[in-house]
């Protein structure tokens, strides 16, 4: 017998948002590479786009993720054998690693960008 899976109920908004801000810091970068074409300068509140979109990615695969792996999970004989907490922390520590990698990206961009703006 096969039971389908509910969803939650925020799970449907998580998507959206997430590929809503897919769309939007792809947007952005095709921006940027114009305005490299065209020599201009990006200015530091354009990069607020790119930032705060890749975050919303982040946040609604990381969200997406946590209720795939943790919130929906049925019984089952591994969790009877505390196989549910170990999945908790494997999926908290690779949520926790994105966001670190995220904010590591965003310094590192940060600093390349102040310094081709210093020497301009």
């Amino acid at each position: 017998m096969v039971t389908l899976m509910r969803l939650a109920p925020y799970r449907r908004h998580l998507i959206i948002t997430e590929f809503v801000a897919l769309a939007a810091l792809i947007g952005s970068m095709y921006l940027f590479a114009q305005m490299a074409k065209q020599g201009e300068v990006v200015s530091p509140g354009l990069w607020l786009i790119p930032i705060i979109s890749s975050f919303l990615v982040i946040s609604g695969f990381c969200g997406n993720l946590y209720i795939r792996w943790v919130e929906s999970i049925g019984q089952t004989e591994e969790q009877a054998s505390g196989g549910k907490p170990v999945q908790r922390v494997f999926i908290y520590l690779l949520i926790a690693s994105l966001y670190i990698i995220w904010f590591m990206a965003v310094v590192q961009a940060w600093s390349s960008h102040q310094a081709l703006s210093a020497s301009s």
